[in-house]
C-alpha cells in the first residue's frame, strides 16, 4: 500500500531527531559519571580528615593524661615525704615516752621535785610517759614501706609514664582509624598514616632527689607537729648566791629536719638542769635527763656516742671535763640526754629523696605539638575504578589517581599548661609538672606539615 507524502516526512524527521538526543544521553551520562566521583572523593576527604582529627586529638589527650599523671605522681611523692617526716617524729615520741616513763619510775628525776620547781603542769606532763610498746620500732617499719613506695612504685610509674607514651599514642591513632574505616580491615595498606611533628622527645626532663628538697620543706613546714619543739623554763627561787641570776632550767628541746642526703631525722629530749656550785668550777648546770628519743641519723651537737647511766662513782662536772665539750655553764642544750638518744636511736632504713620530672626549659616556651598525616590509598576510594561498583572503561574511565597515589589529609593539636581559674595575684604561671592542669586542644595544620603530609604520602 502505498504511503502518503505527508506521513514521509513525518517518518523522516523523527529519524534525524534520535542521533542528537543519543548525543545528548552519553555527555549526560559522562557529566554524571564526573559528579559522581567528584562527589565520592569530596565525602571521602571530609570522612579521612575527621577521622585524621579524632585520631590526633586521642593522641594528644594521652600526652594530657601522662602530663597530669607525672604531676599527679610528684604531688604524691611530695606527700609522702611529708608522711615520712610524720613517722619518725613518731618514733621519736614513742622512744621519748618510753624513756621518760622509765626515769620517773626510778625518780631521776622524781616528780615532785619537777612539780616544785617548775609547776603542776610541768609535773603532770612528767608523769604523763607511758610505755608505748614497740611503736618507735613500728613507725621505723612504716618508714621502710613509704620508702619502698616512693622509690619503687612511684618512681617507677613515672618513669614507665614518660617512655611508653610514643607507643600509647601510636596504638590509640591505630585504634581511632580502624573503629573509623572497618571496612579496610585486612588491608593494611589502604590506610596509612605517619607523624609529621612531635615536640615530646626532651619535652620532660629527670632531675635528681635534691631537686624536690625546697618543695619538701615548704610542704613540711605547714605542719605544726613537724616544728621545733623547744622551750625553756625556769625556777623561781635564787639558788647560788655566787650567780643569784641563774636559776634551774626544765629544758625541752626537739626537732625533724632532713639531713644533705634527703634523709629524715628526728630527736626529742627533756631535761632538768640543776645549777651548782663548786670551788674548781663555779657555777654549773648538772643535767638530769628526764626523756629522749632519736630516729635516724645523728643530729649534730656535742653528743658523745657513750655516756654513763649513772654518775654515782664520778662526779659528772668532772667527767664532762675530761671526756667532752660541753657548755655546762650557759648551754642552751641536753647533751646527756642527747647522748642517750644516741646510744638508743631508732634507725629507719630509707634512700633519701626520689627523683623528679619536669618539663624542660624549652617546653615551658611553647605548647606541647603533635601532628600527623593520613592517607587512604585510590583503589579503595569508592570511585569508578576503585572501590566503587559502578565503573567506566576506555575512554570514560576516571583517572584522577595515579596508580599508587591516594587521599592525604593533615591533623595537629597543641598540648597546654593552663590554669582551671586565674590566680588570685593576677600573676602567670610557668607550664610545670607539679599541677595537674595539661590539657589538649586541635589546632590549624601549619604550611610546613600541610606541604609535608602531600608530598611524603603520595
Amino acid at each position: 500500500m502505498p504511503v502518503h507524502p505527508a506521513y514521509r516526512t513525518r517518518l523522516v524527521c523523527g529519524g534525524q531527531a534520535l542521533i542528537p538526543a543519543l548525543l545528548l544521553l552519553s555527555l549526560c551520562g559522562v557529566a554524571w559519571a564526573a559528579l559522581y566521583n567528584l562527589g565520592q572523593v569530596a565525602a571521602a576527604r571530609t570522612r579521612l580528615t575527621h577521622a585524621a582529627d579524632a585520631a590526633v586529638y586521642s593522641a594528644a589527650l594521652e600526652q594530657t593524661r601522662a602530663l597530669n599523671l607525672l604531676a599527679y605522681i610528684n604531688r604524691a611523692q611530695i606527700a609522702h615525704q611529708v608522711a615520712m617526716a610524720h613517722l619518725v617524729t613518731l618514733a621519736t615520741w614513742a622512744k621519748f615516752s618510753d624513756t621518760q616513763a622509765q626515769r620517773r619510775a626510778m625518780g631521776n628525776p622524781p616528780a615532785y621535785l619537777i612539780g616544785s620547781l617548775f609547776g603542776a603542769k610541768a609535773q603532770m606532763a612528767y608523769m604523763a610517759g607511758r610505755s608505748s610498746g614497740g611503736a618507735a620500732d613500728e613507725a621505723a617499719r612504716d618508714y621502710q614501706a613509704h620508702d619502698d613506695l616512693v622509690h619503687d612504685t612511684l618512681l617507677h610509674a613515672a618513669r614507665q609514664a614518660v617512655a611508653a607514651l610514643p607507643r600509647q599514642r601510636e596504638a590509640m591513632i591505630q585504634a581511632v582509624l580502624r573503629a573509623n574505616y572497618p571496612e579496610l580491615q585486612g588491608q593494611p595498606h589502604a590506610l596509612q598514616w605517619r607523624v609529621l611533628t612531635d615536640d615530646w622527645p626532651g619535652y620532660v626532663r629527670s632531675r635528681s632527689g635534691q631537686a624536690l628538697r625546697p618543695l619538701v620543706q615548704a610542704a613540711a613546714g605547714r605542719y605544726d607537729f613537724l616544728q621545733p619543739r623547744n622551750f625553756t623554763r625556769t625556777s623561781n627561787w635564787i639558788v647560788e648566791k655566787a650567780c643569784p641570776q641563774k636559776r634551774h632550767e626544765l629544758r625541752r628541746r626537739g626537732e625533724t629536719r632532713m639531713d644533705d642526703s634527703g634523709h629524715w631525722s628526728s630527736f626529742d629530749s627533756l631535761s632538768y638542769h640543776s645549777l651548782r656550785w663548786n670551788k674548781w668550777t663555779g657555777c654549773y648546770y648538772r643535767e638530769y635527763p628526764m626523756g629522749w628519743g632519736l630516729a635516724g641519723d645523728r643530729m649534730g651537737g656535742d653528743t658523745v656516742q657513750r655516756a654513763p647511766e649513772d654518775f654515782s662513782s664520778e662526779d659528772f662536772w668532772r667527767w664532762v671535763s675530761a671526756n667532752t665539750s660541753w657548755n655546762i655553764f650557759s648551754g642552751i642544750s641536753n647533751p646527756l640526754a642527747d647522748a642517750y638518744a644516741w646510744m638508743d636511736s631508732v634507725s629507719p632504713q630509707g634512700r633519701g629523696l626520689p627523683d623528679s620530672h619536669e618539663v624542660s626549659p624549652a617546653g615551658q616556651a611553647a605548647p606541647l605539638r603533635f601532628a600527623i598525616a593520613v592517607r587512604q590509598q585510590a583503589a579503595s576510594l569508592s570511585v569508578s575504578g576503585g572501590a566503587s561498583r559502578i565503573a567506566w572503561a576506555g575512554t570514560y574511565a576516571w583517572r584522577a589517581f595515579q596508580p599508587g597515589e591516594g587521599l592525604s589529609v593533615s591533623a595537629a593539636t597543641e598540648t597546654y599548661f593552663a590554669r582551671p581559674r586565674s590566680r588570685g595575684d593576677g600573676k602567670d604561671e610557668k607550664p610545670t609538672l607539679f599541677r595537674p592542669y595539661w590539657q589538649a586542644h586541635r589546632t590549624a595544620s601549619n604550611t610546613g606539615e600541610a606541604s609535608l603530609a602531600h608530598g611524603a604520602m603520595r
